[in-house]
């Protein structure tokens, strides 16, 4: 019998990877996984081309309106109830509120242990380790709540996997991410090293972890496929496409930087987490890592992952939604 899925952020990146890594082989009438896909509208164009794919049903839900998701889970019975949940939440934007974010993250975990899920899949994001926890702000401190909350529950018998992502490659797409490359290569210092990842290859990791649940069960796996410099990663894209990373001019960044409050702590951000890494505040990094490459061992280099670029020009997939701002924004500092 199909094991049951519910993906909470179908529609974005990490949830599309997932849906993609649990594809049945096409030659075979078995389906391990089947998959709802929980979007608010089932009529959009998202949605719609999800719900072409035979193991995924597509279910309407609201995060924000608790009886929705619980109806969810109560129609889901019918079919032997859910097995798993991989939960990613939207990102409220650079210098945005986030206790939404925090809310719905404790409900989808409280929601989870409820209703006895064997799999509980939550993505969190990369920040260094947990000595500086008390630190953070925003959409980072909500994420820090979640994860402690998700992990009380595994005490109460929630089998739980976190995953803590690296900065998405995806990021450095069109124009607002040539925005993000000028901003980290003129902020950043020379050395700082930023771990990043492809969102496909997170898709991967997460289906590995369901595929062999007992292994990762209360397990944090730091999902990460290269650590490099942005001269580094300026050098990768190069090799791979014969141009260095599309960005703004520098003195824009310099503008960015002097101006606005978001950037500089998003430069922190990076500095903290390399700090962290470098001087072994970060003690289980290598062994978390180590886990993610475990699960899936073909992560993508900046190398690989400009490779693939080049590949799929044309196919944009609005990738530079990843902040929610424009130039225009960030130089008047309305963050």
């Amino acid at each position: 019998m199909s094991k049951l899925i519910l993906v909470a952020g179908a529609t974005g990146k990490q949830g599309r990877a997932l849906i993609k890594s649990l594809q049945p082989n096409s030659d075979s009438d078995d389906i391990p996984f089947r998959v709802l896909a929980l979007t608010r509208s089932a009529s959009s164009p998202s949605a719609q081309r999800l719900a072409q794919e035979r193991h995924v049903q597509v279910v309407e839900g609201d995060i924000d309106s608790p009886e929705s998701i619980r109806k969810v889970y109560e129609d889901a019975k019918g079919s032997g109830g859910i097995w798993g949940v991989f939960c990613v939440l939207a990102y409220p934007g650079l210098g945005a509120n986030a206790d939404g974010e925090e809310r719905q993250g404790k409900f989808m975990a409280d929601l989870a242990l409820e209703y006895g899920v064997s799999v509980y899949i939550y993505s969190s994001a990369e920040r260094g380790g947990e000595q500086s926890d008390e630190t953070e702000k925003l959409s980072g401190r909500a994420k820090v709540l979640a994860e402690r909350h998700v992990q009380a529950l595994g005490e109460r018998g929630l089998p739980w996997t976190i995953l803590r992502p690296g900065f998405f490659l995806d990021n450095y797409d069109d124009f607002i991410g040539s925005i993000a490359v000028a901003v980290m290569t003129r902020g950043l210092k020379e050395d700082t090293k930023v771990g990043v990842i492809d969102a496909k290859d997170i898709g991967h990791v997460a289906a590995a972890v369901f595929k062999n649940p007992e292994k990762y069960k209360h397990q944090i796996l730091v999902v990460i496929g290269d650590v490099l410099t942005m001269s580094e990663q300026h050098a990768s894209y190069k090799r791979a496409t014969g141009r260095t990373l599309p960005s703004i001019p520098g003195f824009l960044a310099a503008i960015l930087l002097a101006l606005n409050k978001s950037t500089q702590e998003l430069v922190q951000h990076f500095e903290k987490i390399h700090t962290a890494r470098t001087t072994g505040q970060h003690e289980h990094f290598e062994s978390q890592l180590n886990l993610c490459h475990e699960a899936y061992p073909q992560m993508k280099t900046v190398y690989n992952w400009a490779v693939e670029q080049q590949k799929n020009q044309g196919q944009p997939e609005n990738a530079a939604e990843w902040n929610k701002v424009s130039l225009w924004r960030l130089i008047l500092g309305k963050l």
